[in-house]
Order: structure tokens, then C-alpha cells, then sequence
């Protein structure tokens, strides 16, 4: 019901407007006729051709019948009647063609710019749309450069660690054939010495298996 309304509303509104553009130029000829031999009609084409373009093909046509009327019934002889003689009736037909074909220019080029302003507005969403689509696209892309970032740190101190362990026990094991000692007091006795000397236990075991090494090929 609402849209019914406002439908009506804009209809009203676009008629009543051509139906203004048609009586401004109404009264402008009026005061411009005491001037010409024949009716200066610039003035109807103008209303005609801006009905057509504020308002619609609609108002436009009604623009055309309302400026035909006026013309025929104020300006062409006889006065104040709507018949015509041969001469001025060509005039008129004259002034009616033209009269349609500006208001049918006018509503083309009206269409014309609104439809090429509807794709320019397509255009700029379908910009705003895609730039949102390539910001998230990178946004997720950053994510997942950082995300492998983060595993290949984990792995490499994986590694490392795996590395280290390896070091350590194999260290350990050379303390317990050469000291005789258990696993647990190895292990002690390699922290104990990374402790005084401030070195990490890697450091430490690879020392043991260096001197371990050198002590072999002594022999």
C-alpha cells in the first residue's frame, strides 16, 4: 500500500512539474508575442525537452499535448480557438513534430545517462567488491605466510632439539664407559660442567665426543 503511495506521489509530482515547465513558457511567450508576426515557441520546446528530461517520457508527452493545446488555443489565428487555417495548420504540425521529437531526444539522452551512470555505479561496487576481495585475499595470505613462518620455526627447533638430544646422549654414553658411571650421574656431571662453564649442553657434549675422538685416533 505504501509503495502504491509513493508511486502515486512521484507521478503527481512528475506531471505537476512538466505541467509547470509548460506554463512558464506559457507565460514567457505571452510576453514575448506582442514582439514577433508569429509566435515565438523556443520557449515550448524548452519545457518540452526539460519535462522529458527531469520527469520521464510520461510528463515529456504530456508536456507536448499540454504545449499543443496552448499554442493552438493563445497563439495561432483564430485567437482563443482551436481551429486552424491551411497555412498556420502546417506551422502547427510543424511545431507538434518537433515538439515530440525533442521530447523524444530528451528522454532518450535522460535514459541514456541514467543507464550509463547505473553502470558506472555497478562499476565502482564491483571495484569496492573486488578491492575488499584482494584485501582479504592478501589479509589471508599474510596469515598463512606467517602461520608457515611459525611451523618452520617449530621444525627447526625440532631439530635442534632432536640434534641435541642425540649429542647428549651419545656424550653420556662415552662419561659411563670411560667413568663407569651410571646414565644419571653422566647426565649430572655434563650439567654440572655447563653450569661452571656457562656453555649449553650441546657445546659441552660435543666437546666429550671431540676429546673422545682424539683419544681414538691417538691410539
Amino acid at each position: 500500500m505504501d509503495a502504491r503511495r509513493g508511486s502515486a506521489f512521484q507521478a503527481i509530482r512528475q506531471y505537476g512539474l512538466a505541467l509547470v515547465f509548460v506554463s512558464a513558457a506559457h507565460f514567457s511567450t505571452l510576453l514575448l508575442s506582442r514582439f514577433f508576426p508569429y509566435p515565438f515557441l523556443l520557449f515550448f520546446f524548452a519545457a518540452v525537452m526539460a519535462a522529458a528530461w527531469f520527469c520521464g517520457t510520461g510528463p515529456g508527452l504530456f508536456a507536448v499535448l499540454a504545449s499543443t493545446l496552448l499554442v493552438d488555443y493563445f497563439f495561432l489565428p483564430p485567437l482563443y480557438s482551436f481551429a486552424l487555417n491551411t497555412t498556420d495548420g502546417v506551422y502547427f504540425g510543424a511545431f507538434v513534430t518537433c515538439a515530440v521529437l525533442a521530447s523524444w531526444v530528451s528522454a532518450s539522452k535522460r535514459k541514456t545517462e541514467e543507464a550509463l551512470r547505473e553502470a558506472r555505479d555497478h562499476l565502482e561496487t564491483r571495484v569496492v567488491e573486488r578491492t575488499a576481495e584482494l584485501e582479504r585475499s592478501l589479509h589471508e595470505l599474510r596469515e598463512t605466510i606467517r602461520e608457515r613462518e611459525r611451523l618452520e620455526t617449530e621444525k627447526t627447533e625440532l631439530s635442534d632439539r632432536l640434534e641435541t638430544r642425540k649429542v647428549v646422549e651419545r656424550a653420556k654414553g662415552i662419561l659411563q664407559r670411560e667413568l663407569k658411571i651410571s646414565e644419571a650421574d653422566a647426565y649430572r656431571a655434563m650439567q654440572r660442567e655447563s653450569q661452571q662453564k656457562r656453555k649449553p649442553m650441546k657445546e659441552i657434549s660435543e666437546s666429550i665426543i671431540l676429546n673422545d675422538e682424539l683419544k681414538r685416533n691417538a691410539r
